[in-house]
């Protein structure tokens, strides 16, 4: 008891020594003046202080919770967003899904595999891609959609599908005939497209020109261009030829004008598309759908590659 009553009694003066009265001095220039504050100034100006201290710690945390806190209508408007999202991503997906196997049905109608056409090489700077999209089931198969339906469009630019010469006459077609120098039984590897000497004669589908040349095996003046893929295409009989080997031609390009060299009974392009080093039925690929040619022009249109290497 005597113990408790000592430490009370030091806390109550400990108390009132610290809100004792206090006396201030203000010299306003002229005079000195002596201002008196009680404690009951003091201890109320103390608990002022300490109620605002309190307020605003608890207005503080108020507006740390509003702000964390979700507004349900914002959660819905971002539940919606991304519903909205995953079905655009679906229809995309979708549309390149549908192109892609309207693009391989007309290269399988050219007796072509799809395949064939997306082993081709691209290129570019490194650009790395964000890992949190990259991972999401969604994205990864529109990219890898997308992906596919590139490499093949891009591939069809190595099909052969103009007419290599306009306003001639078929005189020949592909497949067994008789021979017109030995009468008897012979394959014929190509197409015979007669006209006038000098017919201009187009490239008929980009590519790299092999062998510009005399041939002692029949063709005469050849033109022998690679389109990729295994795909080639020549062009024999010339009277001229206006490329040379190595060269870059484009779908269109002038490369020959019509002749009789070689074994020629009259002016006329011997034309052939080859596959692996085998000789096939030109007409079909001259025969390319409106689709497949748009396909083409579009493919054409796009750029593929990085920076050139500096010299």
């Amino acid at each position: 008891m005597v113990l408790t009553e000592t430490i009370n009694a030091g806390w109550g003066k400990g108390f009132r020594k610290l809100f004792r009265s206090r006396d201030i001095f203000l010299h306003d220039g002229r005079s000195l003046r002596r201002v008196r504050i009680s404690a009951g100034v003091q201890l109320f100006g103390a608990v002022a202080a300490l109620l605002t201290l309190c307020w605003s710690v608890f207005a503080a945390a108020q507006l740390a919770t509003v702000d964390s806190a979700p507004v349900p209508a914002d959660v819905a408007r971002m539940e919606r967003e991304v519903r909205a999202m995953q079905a655009d991503v679906a229809a995309i997906r979708e549309a390149a899904q549908k192109r892609f196997q309207l693009t391989a049905g007309e290269v399988r109608r050219l007796g072509l595999d799809p395949q064939r056409l997306q082993a081709g090489g691209v290129g570019g700077p490194y650009e790395p891609v964000d890992t949190d999209h990259a991972a999401d089931p969604n994205f990864k198969a529109l990219f890898m959609s997308w992906k596919q339906l590139d490499s093949l469009e891009q591939g069809t630019i190595a099909i052969p599908s103009l007419e290599p010469v306009k306003g001639t006459r078929f005189t020949s077609g592909y497949g067994v005939r008789s021979d017109p120098f030995k009468g008897r039984a012979a394959m014929h590897a190509g197409l015979d497209l007669a006209g006038p000497i000098g017919t201009p004669i187009y490239a008929t589908a980009d590519g790299t020109v092999g062998r510009a040349e005399y041939n002692n095996g029949g063709y005469g003046n050849l033109v022998e261009i690679e389109h990729g893929h295994g795909i080639q295409t020549r062009y024999g009989h010339l009277s001229k030829y206006m490329v040379s080997a190595g060269q870059k031609v484009k779908r269109g390009d002038l490369i020959a004008l019509m002749g009789s060299t070689g074994r020629s009974t009259g002016s006329h392009l011997h034309y052939e598309v080859r596959i692996d080093g085998k000789a096939v039925n030109p007409i079909p690929f001259m025969q390319s759908s409106d689709y497949l040619q748009s396909v083409q022009r579009r493919a054409a249109a796009v750029a593929i590659g990085g920076p050139a290497k500096a010299e």
